[in-house]
């Protein structure tokens, strides 16, 4: 059996039916067909930012693709050091 990683937009679309930042983000990208098919930040802020110049949308994807990284054992940027131990 394999396991599937949501893309971002597979994963974002899981919050359209919650009345949150995150559900309305995830309406606005499902409607936007242009919407890229990436999971990569700055591909993403980038087009976000060509979209609007609204900072709320702006922050709320950043913390959208932050979460998803967050879920998805992405960290980039991070060492890996062993848990704290007594």
């Amino acid at each position: 059996m394999t396991t599937h990683d949501p893309s971002f937009k597979e994963w974002l679309f899981n919050f359209i039916n919650t009345d949150t930042n995150l559900g309305d983000l995830a309406v606005d990208v499902k409607k936007d067909r242009t919407f890229p098919d990436s999971s990569d930040k700055e591909i993403l802020m980038g087009y976000i930012r060509n979209r609007t110049p609204d900072k709320c949308i702006h922050d709320t994807l950043s913390a959208a693709i932050d979460l998803y990284n967050a879920a998805s054992g992405v960290h980039e940027g991070l060492s890996h050091r062993v848990p704290y131990q007594m």
